[in-house]
């Protein structure tokens, strides 16, 4: 059966063919309304979101927006992000996400590179950062703010105005249906730029081949094809930002094509409430959360005493039993999985619920390495957290860890039969929070589906999956990930007005240089080692690839980041900054006195416990990976504050630099 994303060559086509099919439908949800912040979930149908597209694609018309013209996205997640996205496409126009915590110089620079006519803006604040800055653009000529504005600013106009203003021009209305039906897969969709962990920001050019291109390989999966066939429709929690490539095509792309229906979070924040308040069938995030709840539950586990403790660890350890049986395609035994039910019940279910995750049918990691030891934690309590790896030059996806079959499975009705009930299971019954464990039918279903579907799907946790479908991976000599294929941008037009970095970032036979180093294991999945320019080489000429021994190091419920320094020094040392609430609560525990987070963290007894810590994740590391000092910081790295990007990377010149005399005081002995 043909799908949508596989029959329609643009991402405006696909959502105006899903807003016909399911007009009706929920879309968006969000905690706005008339672009007001409201205290409820308020829903856009597909039929209403795309009313609204077709009429402000015709108000940017009326403006004088031109086929080709640039058009910035500065807001937050909402419901109109989407909508100005889908009228700027319809419009022949060509969408700029922008972060909205961008500093002013960093939203001046996007907004004069790319030469920007008109940018949406989200709340007032963000609307009147654009504004201050308008008189130094010259290009920028129009302002419209989401949120409505309380009184007439000089520049700026109201979404719903501008909506108005279109809807009310049958001449711009028709002009926008003819572009929007004119649009080719060769059209550049989006200038996406990326954060700049390494420099300043390069907009890369994508089109709506490469975006369409990624449709298809991350929905390629057996299963997600299986409950697409069956009409399966799932409800996510929308919170990183659209701005950013893993979030846009994980979570709003992919949600057009299996037309499933998106909840904006309402910040960051908010994401834990939300979660409970939604219970989202679909996650799509970045490492640190799962982190948080593997930290949460870790801490609540090791205060339970006798009979509970008991049961808690023992349902981790047939949990993990499980997990390493799906994780070889080994058959799990019928003793086995009737224990992994009564642990469900009487252990994971709980912990899921308290989440909001007890109806979470497919979880994604992205944005950075998840910890094999968080992953393994989700998959005992029957969670399956898909990792992937890509760029934003690879528009998001390379590679994809999605539960799959090594082999096809056997045309028999007994194993499409079994596959169907496994759908039955792990889908239908968990979307509505129910656990096929408890349920005899279920059980009957899962019984049947162990027997002849589960040894036959592999997942292999930490790994970010193979290569997804028609995408060509090669390791070069030094380690680098090469890669090849449609939803890699173009060669010709890589960079917005960066020429000379277009044939620098490929070989000469067409691969794209990802500046990632890895290597394959023996089954053919990918692991991703480090970046290649993050690799600290000591004064001893080690290469040592930091991120893995930061992500040890943060495993510990005590430490919530860290950064591993020490190029072309002597030895390994790290920066850590502790999970202050659990620390200041051990520290009064302890009946340490302190005034402050400075005093709390040059406490000899704190110092005594990183040292322990430290020593732990050394006993792991070749000698010359071990960290021979640390510094504990009183403060936490930020986006705010510059040290991490918003999907929540170190930016290390930025560490480095804030942070230069305590880096220089490890190496001096002035500790």
């Amino acid at each position: 059966m043909a799908h949508a994303f596989q029959t329609e060559k643009t991402l405006s086509s696909l959502f105006f063919h899903q807003a016909e099919k399911f007009a009706k439908d929920p879309f968006l949800f969000g905690k706005f309304e008339n672009g007001l912040p409201s205290d409820k979930w308020k829903s856009i149908s597909w039929q209403q979101a795309a009313d609204q597209v077709r009429s402000l694609a015709a108000g940017l018309i009326e403006l004088g927006i031109c086929k080709g013209d640039r058009v910035a996205i500065f807001a937050e997640n909402r419901p109109r992000w989407v909508i100005a996205d889908q009228a700027i496409q319809a419009a022949g126009a060509w969408g700029v996400p922008i972060y909205p915590t961008s500093t002013d110089e960093q939203l001046s620079y996007i907004l004069k590179d790319c030469k920007a006519r008109a940018v949406f803006t989200g709340d007032p604040a963000l609307t009147g950062q654009v504004l201050k800055l308008k008189p130094s653009l010259p290009d920028l000529q129009f302002v419209i703010s989401m949120t409505p504005l309380e009184k007439p600013a000089s520049g700026a106009l109201n979404f719903d105005e501008l909506v108005t203003r279109g809807a009310g021009s049958e001449k711009a209305l028709a002009e926008a249906e003819a572009r929007r039906g004119a649009l080719t897969g060769d059209d550049i969709a989006a200038i996406i730029y990326t954060s700049g962990t390494t420099g300043e920001p390069k907009g890369a050019v994508l089109t709506q081949s490469n975006f369409m291109a990624d449709l298809d390989m991350l929905l390629d999966s057996t299963i997600t094809k299986k409950m697409m066939d069956r009409g399966i429709r799932l409800s996510s929690l929308c919170h990183l930002p659209l701005c950013h490539i893993y979030g846009r095509t994980s979570d709003y792309h992919v949600q057009i094509a299996m037309a499933g229906t998106i909840y904006f979070a309402e910040s960051y924040q908010k994401v834990p409430q939300n979660l409970r308040e939604v219970r989202p069938q679909m996650l799509i995030t970045i490492p640190r959360l799962y982190e948080k709840v593997y930290e949460m539950v870790q801490v609540q586990g090791a205060r339970l005493q006798g009979f509970q403790k008991k049961i808690f660890d023992w349902g981790f350890r047939v949990g993990n039993q499980v997990t390493d049986h799906l994780s070889s395609g080994k058959k799990m035994p019928l003793p086995l999985a009737l224990q992994f039910g009564f642990a469900a019940s009487l252990v994971y279910n709980r912990i899921k619920k308290a989440a909001g995750l007890d109806r979470l049918v497919f979880a994604a990691s992205g944005g950075g390495a998840l910890a094999r030891e968080t992953n393994r934690f989700f998959r005992a309590m029957n969670i399956q957290v898909v990792e992937g790896y890509g760029l934003t030059e690879t528009t998001s996806a390379v590679t994809w860890n999605a539960v799959e079959f090594m082999q096809p499975l056997p045309d028999k009705w007994i194993y499409r039969k079994s596959l169907d009930w496994l759908i039955d299971t792990i889908v239908v019954m968990q979307s509505k929070g129910q656990n096929p464990f408890a349920h005899p039918v279920g059980m009957l279903k899962l019984s049947f589906a162990s027997a002849f579907v589960l040894p036959k799907l592999i997942q292999k946790p930490g790994t970010v999956g193979r290569p997804c479908k028609g995408t060509e991976i090669k390791i070069a000599e030094d380690g680098e990930i090469l890669v090849k294929g449609p939803q890699i941008f173009q060669k010709n037009r890589a960079y917005l007005n960066r020429a000379e970095l277009n044939q620098e970032c490929f070989t000469e036979d067409g691969f794209f240089r990802t500046g990632d180093i890895g290597h394959f294991d023996p089954d053919g999945f990918l692991v991703i080692t480090d970046r290649k320019k993050e690799l600290l080489v000591t004064a001893g000429g080690k290469n040592i690839a930091p991120h893995p021994i930061e992500m040890a190091l943060t495993l510990d419920t005590f430490i919530e980041q860290a950064c591993v320094v020490g190029d072309a020094k002597k030895f390994i040392a790290a920066l850590l900054v502790p999970q202050f609430e659990l620390l200041e609560k051990w520290a009064r525990e302890k009946g340490l006195n302190f005034s402050s987070r400075e005093e709390l963290v040059r406490h000899p007894e704190v110092r005594k416990l990183f040292e322990a810590k430290v020593a732990k994740v050394n006993e792991k590391l070749a000698r010359y990976e071990q960290i021979k000092k640390f510094i504990i910081l009183p403060v936490v790295f930020s986006e705010q504050s510059g040290e991490l990007t918003p999907t929540q990377k170190l930016k290390r010149r930025n560490i480095y630099k804030r942070f230069g005399r305590e880096i220089d005081s490890l190496y001096t002995g002035d500790v």
